[in-house]
């Protein structure tokens, strides 16, 4: 058991380092498929050993100079708030249907993330619109983060590319470094509502790690495009996957 739970700790880290895709979105159908959790012990359990491998990722972006504070600050603060409450509002909804729509939103990111230029060109958001801008992104992270119990990296880190023009690089992470808040306060409520499996965090925490530093060390040495055209299919096929899960509640 605690090497399946390391295993599955090592390939969320390394997604989570190197695409800001880790937690719930890599552990969640792990956990779902290997140790057979249910939905919401598989959301609970994800957001928990997202945290010190979300910890790490933002340490090794920042020290790059790849983490914007302001945008940071403007996403967490309302993703913090928003988070618990869609977790206990969505404790009566379908976790398989949650998980679909947002497949649906995973692939929708991809696609416009592979065709940005010639969608939108060089245009970004400026000023008071990008505030703004900011602060529903983080609403959306909080929705997320809440409800699909996935801290926010496939939605986050594309609506960054998108809106506002960063880096894949620096998208990333500002992604890794705003879900921290996120994921603390989906962990409490789920923690309130026994949905994390305590003894499975060991392994899930300590493969996080090392898959976390491996991975954003990979991610800062490649060129933004490769970096942002990688991303892009990764969240193309995740989404696929989300779309054509089935499974009981």
């Amino acid at each position: 058991m605690q090497m399946k739970t390391f295993l599955i700790g090592l390939l969320a880290g390394l997604g989570g380092g190197l695409f800001s895709l880790g937690g719930g979105t890599l552990t969640i159908p792990l956990l779902l498929n290997w140790l057979r959790l249910s939905e919401f012990e598989a959301r609970g359990t994800a957001l928990a050993a997202a945290f010190f491998p979300a910890v790490l990722g933002t340490y090794l972006y920042a020290r790059a100079g790849q983490v914007e504070i302001q945008a940071v600050v403007l996403v967490a603060v309302p993703a913090l708030i928003v988070t618990p409450f869609v977790g206990l509002w969505t404790e009566r909804l379908s976790g398989s249907r949650l998980r679909q729509v947002f497949g649906a939103v995973v692939v929708g990111g991809a696609v416009f993330l592979i065709l940005r230029e010639q969608l939108l060109g060089e245009r970004e958001l400026a000023g008071m619109m990008r505030m703004t801008y900011l602060v529903g992104v983080g609403i959306v992270e909080g929705m997320v983060a809440g409800s699909v119990g996935v801290s926010g990296g496939p939605v986050l880190a594309p609506l960054l590319v998108l809106g506002l023009g960063m880096p894949q690089q620096m998208a990333q992470g500002c992604s890794l470094a705003a879900r921290i808040p996120a994921v603390v306060a989906g962990s409490v409520e789920n923690f309130r509502c026994r949905h994390i499996r305590l003894a499975l965090l060991p392994g899930l925490v300590g493969g996080g790690l090392a898959g976390a530093w491996f991975g954003s060390s990979l991610a800062l040495a490649l060129p933004e495009l490769h970096l942002r055209s990688l991303f892009a299919l990764v969240l193309l096929l995740i989404g696929i996957r989300y779309l054509w899960f089935r499974k009981r509640d």
